[in-house]
């Protein structure tokens, strides 16, 4: 896929009668570097859902802008500049790459972090409480939690000797997950595999490999967006070669792993309208200090558990917020 068909993919959701209404109708920019898809994945429904609680309903007093790197993160700063070209009064953006790239396009549009792990290392704002610059929003700490997710996975199965790690390097906070969790399981004592992943090497090629390597579990340490595109077949390679897949995903649970660790991510989409509509209300981001996640639920897949063999310990079950049958 060359720029040009990605670039494509910057679409505007609004009928060709709003472009005469722009000075009155405020515009919402929403970047991505997964595709858009329809109907609204979960996350997008609750921003949805909580423009409406803000009285912004889209298609009548404010429009939105989709622009789309169509899983392509070598591209997103293109995107992120043609939406930028658009003059949107706020961006939108989940995921340390597409964040980035925002803050990389403008610095006078305000950039609203939708949720993204530690938005002061990957420099997207210089404080959580006062964030300077012209990005704010709800964030988590991911890498903060890789440690408690390798020690439920090795409560989880007792016969734990080799995990493989998969990631994608070129995302910040990927990375930094996947650091913590090496040094999670370097105290554990078990051994690791690492499988990064990138342009030159694609999840199908990736996959193949850790299947070949046959450990005894896969972490995966992606941001949302990856996860999101990648779910159904991470979660069908797991079961195929009997690989319990752990994660800090719960849509990955969802879809066929056997445990993840996470924060409340459509609450955090949700919670991410009200610094759009303050934004668009007059405040300004250095006025609106970075929130963080405050929930985060244990989801134990029962039937995926079932189908590799595994029998989870009652202790986990009673710990688990939910438990998918």
């Amino acid at each position: 896929m060359d720029r040009r068909t990605v670039l494509a993919s910057l679409c505007l959701a609004l009928p060709v009668a709003a472009h005469a209404q722009r000075a009155r109708v405020p515009t919402i920019g929403y970047l991505l570097v997964t595709p858009v898809v329809d109907p609204p994945s979960g996350e997008r429904q609750a921003f949805l859902d909580g423009l409406r609680a803000f009285g912004r309903v889209p298609g009548r007093n404010v429009e939105i802008v989709y622009a789309s790197a169509e899983g392509h993160p070598e591209f997103v700063d293109d995107v992120a500049r043609d939406l930028v070209m658009r003059k949107p009064d706020v961006i939108v953006a989940s995921g340390a790459i597409a964040v980035l790239a925002a803050r990389r396009a403008t610095a006078e549009i305000p950039v609203v972090i939708m949720a993204v792990g530690d938005p002061v290392g990957i420099g997207a704002v210089q404080s959580l409480s006062r964030p300077e610059r012209n990005v704010t929003g709800v964030s988590f700490l991911s890498s903060d939690l890789a440690g408690k997710r390798v020690q439920l996975m090795a409560d989880l199965l007792p016969a734990l000797r080799r995990v493989a790690v998969m990631w994608d390097p070129r995302n910040a906070n990927a990375q930094s997950e996947v650091n913590a969790t090496f040094a999670a399981i370097a105290r554990l004592g078990i051994a690791e595999a690492r499988f990064p992943i990138g342009a030159e090497s694609g999840m199908a090629g990736v996959l193949e490999r850790i299947g070949a390597q046959r450990p005894d579990a896969l972490y995966v340490a992606f941001e949302g967006g990856t996860v999101m595109e990648y779910r159904t077949a991470i979660a069908e390679f797991g079961l195929r070669q009997r690989l319990p897949v752990v994660s800090g995903w719960s849509q990955l649970t969802e879809a066929g792993g056997l445990l993840s660790y996470a924060p409340d991510l459509p609450a955090m989409f949700r919670r991410s309208a009200y610094y759009v509509h303050r934004i668009l209300e007059g405040t300004v981001p250095r006025d609106l200090p970075v929130e963080q996640a405050s929930t985060v639920e244990m989801v134990i897949n029962l039937r995926t558990a079932k189908a590799l063999g595994i029998a989870v310990p009652q202790s986990l079950l009673l710990r688990a917020d939910r438990i998918i049958q």
